[in-house]
């Protein structure tokens, strides 16, 4: 297959895995933590009001509402703790930076040629929240709106790891 006709293929379908993972996902999260919404009450980093509020105040809502307490823990060691459910994803991790190599590597293999490995990081990207911030597209990866927001505020996951665990 061309590469020209791979990408025609691979694009819509990757868009579309990711628009609807990343809301199946964080649909879950919101049942799971059986938390009601309030009107008023951002859902997300896009609705949040940051004007007036410490890098702390940010992080903690980032961490509150996105989910990271489903996987990890505050500590005061500069680092998250892990949750069991954090240990347990945890096994066989290779850290972000190494997540992301292996994200890219795979956009220039198709899919039915990725490795075993290749297919577990692909699907922690995604069950890992990755996907709420980062959008892969067929030649690269990318940032959501909330991605860019985020970046903007200067609070990546390793940010806010760091703004909370001092």
């Amino acid at each position: 297959m061309n590469k020209r006709r791979f990408l025609m293929i691979a694009l819509p379908f990757l868009v579309s895995f990711s628009i609807v993972a990343g809301i199946i996902y964080w649909q879950g999260t919101a049942e799971q933590r059986d938390l009601p919404i309030e009107a008023n009450q951002p859902t997300t980093l896009l609705d949040y009001d940051v004007e007036g509020k410490s890098p702390r105040e940010i992080a903690k809502w980032i961490y509150d509402n996105h989910g990271c307490g489903e996987c990890h823990t505050l500590t005061n060691t500069g680092l998250f703790g892990l949750t069991p459910l954090g240990q347990e994803r945890a096994e066989g991790f290779e850290g972000c930076p190494g997540m992301l190599a292996t994200v890219w590597e795979t956009l220039a293999i198709a899919e039915e040629e990725w490795t075993q490995s290749q297919r577990k990081v692909r699907g922690d990207f995604v069950d890992f929240g990755c996907v709420l911030c980062h959008d892969v597209g067929p030649t690269g990866v990318g940032l959501t709106e909330i991605g860019a927001r985020a970046a903007l505020l200067h609070m990546s996951c390793s940010e806010v790891d760091s703004t909370l665990n001092r």
